[in-house]
């Protein structure tokens, strides 16, 4: 089975949690008292000390420049970037979803296995539905925690943002006339809408959180110079649902741009130790719009520390990373919190290695909100 059915079949059965994990119908008791936090708790150090609205902003909002073409500079008042396409496609859903086709818009974007040859659907349950739901609660959470008052409204709406930024840049069309876009409508209106509506749910985020021990380990968001880049963007998901009949033993997966499948185990000390296998997504050359017609897939692998399920460092070996100037075959990302200088001064880094024999190199720390600072050729 590909990776990506089992990421989805595994996603999808929080639906319907009773064919995987026994009678799930209602919470036990203990359960049911349970009022979070589902997804940040708050840890100083890895990928969620690295976690705030505006690492979910860039993260979220421009991991597809990982596999666009062109400049990597990002302005959205760029005529390369039409957000005013986009706004026009989601004023007037009904009629765009109609021109295009609505039995086709629905076994494309919408009904799960619809159209086998333009799974678009995969995406929109696994990284809008449920990996945005789980965005909203933890973005949430951190508001919570830092005493910010509306939080389920500033949660949503950094959500809804950093989407329309991604339907920006996927965008991306040359010229002034109108371009029918349903896969944008797809993703606002029935997925992260309805993700957002779904982890309102006290069962879901708890199903997510504790049952699949879903986690956010995305990317250290690099600021590149010379110039001013975007790099390192993505936001990734792991879960580590426990191996029945063992202690510290879990079933692996990583979702994002691509998916990993493995196993994970837990020392005594809380630390992690994590491998997986699957595929990555390879862009080819040919384009259309300054946008690649289809996305290949190749293997990848990954070796990922984590203390209490926060990313502390990752290793990742593939032909798949790609952004503007090179096809990675290695990237190493060490987050703040791993190595300590003195008593509190804990930096982390973004390693990139390509084909062409050259290196991308990036500095992040404890002080700087989760944005770094690094080099390109």
């Amino acid at each position: 089975m590909k990776i990506k059915s089992i990421h989805f079949l595994l996603l999808f059965s929080c639906l319907f949690p009773r064919s995987l994990f026994g009678q799930y119908d209602t919470l036990p008791k203990s359960e049911s008292n349970f009022n979070g936090p589902y997804f940040y708790e708050g840890l100083t150090y890895g990928s969620q000390g690295n976690y705030n609205p505006a690492t979910v902003l860039l993260n979220r909002g421009f991991e597809m420049l990982r596999i666009t073409t062109g400049n990597l500079y990002y302005d959205p008042i760029n005529y390369k970037y039409r957000f005013d396409n986009i706004i026009c496609n989601l004023a007037h859903p009904i009629q765009n979803i109609s021109d295009y086709g609505t039995k086709e818009f629905f076994l494309e974007q919408v009904i799960p296995f619809g159209d086998p040859k333009k799974p678009y659907w995969y995406p929109n349950y696994t990284l809008h539905l449920f990996g945005g739901g789980m965005t909203y609660t933890g973005l949430k959470e951190w508001f919570v925690s830092k005493k910010i008052s509306h939080a389920g409204i500033l949660s949503g709406a950094t959500l809804l943002g950093a989407a329309l930024i991604n339907e920006s840049i996927e965008e991306r069309q040359r010229g002034g006339s109108f371009n029918l876009n349903v896969d944008a409508i797809a993703d606002f209106y029935f997925f992260d809408i309805a993700g957002i509506l779904l982890f309102q749910s006290k069962k879901v985020n708890y199903f997510f959180s504790k049952k699949l021990n879903m986690r956010d380990w995305s990317r250290q968001p690099m600021l590149l110079l010379p110039g001013v880049y975007m790099g390192n963007c993505g936001q990734f998901f792991s879960f580590k649902p426990r191996i029945p009949y063992t202690k510290s033993w879990y079933f692996f997966s990583m979702m994002g741009l691509g998916g990993l499948v493995g196993v994970s185990h837990t020392f005594p000390s809380n630390y992690g130790l994590s491998i997986g296998f699957g595929q990555g997504p390879k862009r080819k050359e040919k384009e259309l719009l300054g946008l690649p017609i289809d996305v290949s897939l190749v293997p990848m692998a990954g070796l990922y520390l984590d203390k209490n399920n926060s990313l502390l460092a990752s290793l990742e070996l593939s032909n798949s990373k790609n952004d503007l100037y090179h096809n990675y075959f290695a990237e190493l990302d060490v987050y703040p919190g791993l190595v300590k200088i003195g008593k509190k001064f804990s930096p982390g880094a973004w390693l990139a290695l390509s084909k062409e024999k050259d290196v991308v190199f990036g500095i992040n720390c404890n002080y700087t909100f989760g944005l770094g600072v690094g080099m390109h050729p």
